[in-house]
């Protein structure tokens, strides 16, 4: 009698584990199909960012009950968004991914997403609120150790540190902090986007040695980067490689080179449209045309300098909006989250942010000014050749 109970149970057992068996099958194959899509994102943010917020979309929908994708997916959107210089929907993404990645108590994601903020601060030049998220990270990452796969986060730290550290005491403390993240990057080639994270530390090294006139480590610096950028073909990271050769030969006199390494370079980004980069290479053909008394193309070179200028101020100004509107909505939270409790801390945090923005809006007067008056030089200096 026990026999055939235990007999007739058999097949229901193996339907069980069949179905079982399918789920987890079918489970893997999601997961396998996530993975994929995070990595085409990822390796094609720096070439072609357009593609990596389609693929970053369409991955955020795919991972609807997988919040560690979710925040990934968020994170290349944001990150492609930067490299288009959109500064707007890079934190509108970014701040998205902090808030699921804080929901979910999902330490390691957090970290990186604080990182990543404090990064794009730096880019605005902010370097007090940048340390604010970066220090975030770090006791983050203190109270809660990173797995070693992502141990390459910890580059990301110093990077940003290191450019803090350029901005506010010079290329000789910053130096070190550059090197360190090369290093931790290096670690981590298994993911192939850290070949641009490799490549884009490698400039800021080559950087820092052209600053401190190491002209032969800066460019051994350049060229290492083309080699990891090419690897994944990140069109910008090598262009900004090609443009700190293009310094060197400017040292050594080398004109003609300087300018056939910059056109290259303005070939590469062509269809980029990448203010930033456009500017820093237009200006540097100008220059050595300049120096070859070349004043036709100087002025030709000048005038597409000064129109990529114009565009970056316009786009600063923007910035100053976007940082302006996320500090207000913060400091409301923060409001509502203590109401009626340390009134006199939020009055002085919030004067610290109009100081913040009152201190960008000058930078930007500055820098207009500035602009102004390298036209007025430019112009003046073309018609004394």
């Amino acid at each position: 009698m026990i026999k055939v109970f235990q007999y007739k149970k058999i097949p229901v057992l193996l339907i069980f584990l069949a179905v079982l068996s399918s789920v987890s099958h079918l489970s893997a194959q999601t997961r396998t199909q996530l993975e994929s899509l995070l990595k085409e994102a990822n390796v094609s943010t720096y070439n072609d960012p357009k593609n990596a917020i389609a693929k970053g979309h369409e991955l955020y929908k795919l991972a609807e009950h997988n919040s560690d994708f979710q925040v990934g997916a968020l994170l290349t959107i944001a990150n492609a968004y930067a490299v288009l210089k959109d500064h707007e929907k890079v934190f509108h993404y970014a701040l998205k991914a902090d808030s699921i990645a804080e929901q979910h108590k999902n330490y390691t994601d957090q970290i990186k997403v604080l990182g990543f903020i404090g990064g794009q601060y730096q880019r605005l030049k902010l370097g007090s609120r940048a340390l604010n998220y970066l220090d975030r990270a770090y006791e983050l990452s203190v109270a809660h150790p990173l797995p070693d796969s992502i141990q390459y986060l910890k580059g990301n730290i110093a990077f940003v540190k290191g450019l803090i550290q350029r901005d506010n005491l010079g290329c000789g403390y910053a130096l070190p902090n550059f090197e360190e993240a090369v290093e931790v990057f290096k670690k981590s080639l298994e993911k192939p986007s850290l070949n641009a994270s490799v490549a884009i530390a490698l400039n800021r090294v080559g950087d820092c040695n052209f600053e401190l006139k190491n002209f032969k480590a800066a460019q051994t610096s350049y060229s290492d980067a083309i080699t990891y950028a090419s690897r994944i073909n990140s069109k910008l990271t090598i262009a900004y490689s090609k443009l700190g050769l293009a310094k060197l030969h400017f040292e050594n006199k080398e004109h003609t080179e300087a300018i056939g390494i910059l056109k290259e370079a303005v070939e590469i980004v062509s269809e980029m449209n990448d203010v930033g980069i456009n500017s820093q290479l237009y200006e540097a053909i100008a220059k050595n045309y300049f120096e070859l008394n070349d004043i036709e193309n100087y002025n030709t070179y000048n005038a597409l300098y000064f129109s990529e200028e114009e565009k970056l101020v316009s786009e600063e100004k923007k910035s100053l909006n976007i940082v302006a509107k996320e500090m207000a909505s913060e400091s409301r939270k923060k409001r509502e989250e203590k109401r009626n409790t340390y009134t006199y801390l939020f009055l002085c945090l919030g004067i610290f942010s109009v100081l913040i923005i009152l201190f960008i809006a000058l930078k930007l007067i500055r820098k207009r000014r500035k602009l102004n008056e390298k036209k007025r030089n430019a112009e003046k200096a073309s018609k004394l050749k």
